[in-house]
Parts: structure tokens; C-alpha cells; sequence
């Protein structure tokens, strides 16, 4: 079958399967007919790729690089998309039984409004709506959901990879790829979204969130500096398990809130090694992830650990994972010390500069992450409170930002975006930043509030 009519026979199927929904509770025979047809359709179409991305443009579909004809057939299904708000569906090859009856169900319902955050709180693996229009606000709205369940997902797996090496098992490589794949698009197609999700503190759990946090900001970096393609995902991959020793650590010694005694820092210190023979052993885990592992708390002057290892050059994605790996770990909340504000962590960081972190890569994630970044929560010199939604492309100390907050501290009858860049008709800036705050200090969530 050529890719038009694979198209053609995918989309039928999928048309198809959301009336069979909307008509028969799901089980129904005829319903799950529908669903069986359209598992085959898309699983024959994804057969030479990870996945699919159908896109809806007025009334035309297009299937990955296949634009179909506009027919009669298909309005349906362009109104269907487009009263829900969603311009973009993108399936992968692993999404499953379970999960395309799950995005059926959603797309079936009657009720138009609210569908991408039903997919959201479904966390389904394998399954993003996304858009392709230019409002800003609506990019904005619905790359962040998107980009929510990207992250919740892998976040998940993160966890799974995780406890089979606490299990005395071996991290499964191709779920380490999905991971990454997932995050490289996302970082490829909305940065600022997946950028805006590592800076939240509110995540259940540190190790994993941290796991993706360090994964996202390196191949944010490597991507600034032109690294693209199989070698991107590998740097993405070496980040996620940079860290895969601790999950050999005591807990007791891995979540000690004091400060750990020599006996203990030394048992810390060994998920270096660990971490290498790990993922050395590992069949078909990238080489380069082994080696990051060993690295990544070795500073440019060849201090820190581990001790001893004489002369070497530092491969590149370790001085990024080092910086990702600090940058992430002090800004956030720990057992033992509360987190840091951004501009605390920049300062400790640019400290370190030449003896820690090479001090260009190190200015360029420092603008890569801006002064105040995406999902900062900031108070203005007036006294409102909001979270930075955007940045200047010039000027890093003037962003935009989504108030919440009056100056004193009430909630405003609806959030407003002002741009503290903007001048005055006397040519004076009315609004400034004039510090980051924590925002569970605040009572704001960053990201329903970039959302709203």
C-alpha cells in the first residue's frame, strides 16, 4: 500500500472509530470492532517510524508528509478536530490498545471543551494534541499541555528504569529512547513549555523529576550549540541516566536530611562507578552514557569524584550534564535544605565558572535559561506577583509575566500578561522584576496559571 492510500486508509479508520464511540459505550462489539480496525491501520502505517502526526489545516488533513484531498468525507472529521481545538494529533507507534480506546473516548464525547487537559489527567503514553495556528495565547495553552504529559509520562518510565536497577536488573534501553524521543520533540517544537515544566518544585518525586530535568536542559544546550539528530537523542539518553548508581545507594544514606558523615559520603560517592558498570553492561545502551556517568561530578580542574583517575579530557555532554545535573539540583527542594531562587543558583554557579563548569558553555546555558526562566515565579516593584510566560530576545532583566496577584498579595478577578519591556508614553518602564520568588510561598501554580 503507498503512503497516500496508508493515509487515506488511517484516517478513515480513525473517523470511523470516533463514531463507533460516540454511538456505543465502550466494549460495545461494534465499537471495539472500530477500534481493533483502526489499531491495525495505525500500526501498518507505523511500521518504518515511531510514529504518526495528523494534522488539520481549514479543511485539509495531513498525514506526516501526505496531504490528503479535500472531500466531503473529511469535513466531518476537520469540524470534529477543530471544534475541540486541536490542530495537531500525534500517535506513536507504542500508545496501545488501551491507550488509543482512552483518546477514542475523548475525542468521542460530546463535549468539546477541555479535551487536550482530559488527555492530560489520562495520561496516556504515546498520544499528544498540539497546534498548529499562530495565536500565541492558544500555542501556548495547549503546548504546555501537551508538553505536561510528555513530561508526566517520562517521568513515570524515569521511575521504571529506576527500580529495575534497584531490583538487581538492567535499565531497558528502548524505554530510555521513548523517554528522549518524546523530550527531544518537545524541545525541538516548544521549548519554552518543557523548559517551564523542569522549573517547577511541586513535582511528586525528586530523583525521577530530576532524571528528566537533567535530560531536557542538556539537549536544550546541545541543541544550542548545533548538536542534532541520533547524537542529540544520546546526550539526552546520557543525561537521563546520569545518575542510575544512586538507585544502588541505601536509601537511608540517599535521603539522609543532616549532612552525611565520611563513611557515608564515601557510600554516596561510589554511584559514580556504579552507575558506569551499569550502564557498560547494559546491551545496547548508547557508549556515551557510561561515560557521563562516570564523569559528571568530575569539575574542570579534574577535582571532586572520582579520585585519582589521573589526566583526561571531559567529553562534552559531561560538562552539559554537569551544569544541567547543579543548575537543577539547587533549585529544588531537598530532605535537607530548602531550594534555591534562580538568581541565588546563577550567582553560585557563575562562581564556579572555570573551576566547576567551562565558563563558555557555562554563559550559554545561562542564557539559554534566561535570568528569570519560564515558569519563574517573580514580584514586580509594585508588589503584584505573577510567573514569567515569556523572555525578551535582548534583553534578559525585562520578560513578560502573567500576573496573579495584587500588591497586596489578592488574587486578581482574572490573570493579565504584561510585557515589562514595554515603555510608557514619558518613555519610563511602569513595570520592573524585582525578585524571584518560591512560588509555594506564594500559593500560585506556575503552570495552571500559564495555562489559564
Amino acid at each position: 500500500m503507498d503512503d497516500t492510500r496508508a493515509a487515506e486508509d488511517l484516517i478513515k479508520r480513525f473517523s470511523a472509530a470516533i463514531r463507533s464511540g460516540a454511538l456505543y459505550r465502550p466494549g460495545h462489539p461494534l465499537a471495539r470492532r472500530s477500534l481493533d480496525t483502526l489499531a491495525a491501520a495505525l500500526a501498518s502505517h507505523v511500521q518504518r517510524q515511531a510514529g504518526v502526526t495528523i494534522g488539520f489545516i481549514g479543511d485539509d488533513i495531513i498525514v506526516g508528509r501526505v496531504k490528503l484531498k479535500n472531500t466531503s468525507s473529511l469535513a466531518g472529521l476537520t469540524r470534529h478536530f477543530r471544534d475541540r481545538h486541536i490542530e495537531k494529533l500525534t500517535l506513536a507507534s507504542d500508545i496501545g490498545l488501551e491507550g488509543l480506546q482512552t483518546v477514542v473516548n475523548i475525542l468521542a464525547d460530546p463535549d468539546a471543551s477541555r479535551a487536550s487537559d482530559r488527555l492530560v489527567a489520562a495520561k496516556v503514553k504515546g498520544c499528544a494534541f498540539g497546534m498548529l495556528a499562530s495565536d500565541p495565547m492558544r500555542q501556548l495553552d495547549l503546548g504546555l499541555a501537551a508538553a505536561r504529559q510528555a513530561y508526566s509520562s517520562s517521568v513515570d518510565t524515569a521511575q521504571q528504569l529506576w527500580d529495575a536497577v534497584g531490583a538487581n536488573d538492567k535499565p531497558d534501553p528502548e524505554a530510555a529512547r521513548a523517554i528522549i524521543d518524546a523530550l527531544a520533540t518537545a524541545v525541538a517544537e516548544d521549548r519554552t513549555s518543557i523548559l517551564a515544566l523542569t522549573s517547577l518544585k511541586s513535582h511528586d518525586s525528586y530523583t525521577f523529576s530530576h532524571m528528566i530535568n537533567v535530560a531536557v536542559l542538556t539537549m536544550a544546550q546541545a541543541r544550542s550549540l548545533g548538536v542534532d539528530g541520533a547524537l542529540l537523542r544520546e546526550f539526552g539518553v546520557a543525561g537521563l541516566m546520569h545518575d542510575i548508581g544512586k538507585a544502588k545507594t541505601p536509601p537511608e544514606v540517599l535521603s539522609k536530611p543532616g549532612k552525611l558523615t565520611a563513611s557515608e559520603l564515601e557510600i554516596m560517592r561510589r554511584h559514580v562507578v556504579d552507575g558506569a558498570h551499569i550502564l557498560r553492561k547494559t546491551p545496547d545502551m548508547p557508549a556515551l552514557a557510561p561515560v557521563v556517568a562516570f564523569e559528571h561530578h568530575l569539575r574542570q580542574d579534574l577535582s571532586g569524584y572520582p579520585e585519582r583517575i589521573g589526566h583526561r579530557e571531559l567529553n562534552l555532554c559531561t560538562m552539559l550534564v554537569s551544569i544541567s545535573d547543579v543548575f537543577d539540583a539547587l533549585r529544588t527542594n531537598r530532605a535537607y535544605r530548602d531550594a534555591m531562587p534562580t538568581d541565588r543558583v546563577r550567582g553560585m554557579l557563575n562562581e564556579q565558572s572555570g573551576t566547576s563548569f567551562e565558563p563558555t558553555l557555562l554563559r550559554r546555558f545561562i542564557t539559554l535559561v534566561g535570568l528569570f526562566p519560564i515558569g519563574t515565579c517573580v514580584r514586580l516593584q509594585s508588589g503584584e506577583v505573577g510567573v514569567v510566560s515569556a523572555q525578551h530576545a535582548t534583553d534578559p532583566f525585562r520578560p513578560q509575566v502573567r500576573l496573579a496577584l495584587d500588591a497586596g498579595g489578592r488574587h486578581l478577578a482574572a490573570p493579565r500578561t504584561i510585557n515589562t519591556w514595554e515603555r510608557d508614553e514619558a518613555g519610563q518602564f511602569p513595570y520592573t522584576v524585582n525578585e524571584a520568588l518560591d512560588p509555594s510561598a506564594t500559593g500560585l501554580d506556575p503552570l495552571l496559571l500559564l495555562a489559564s
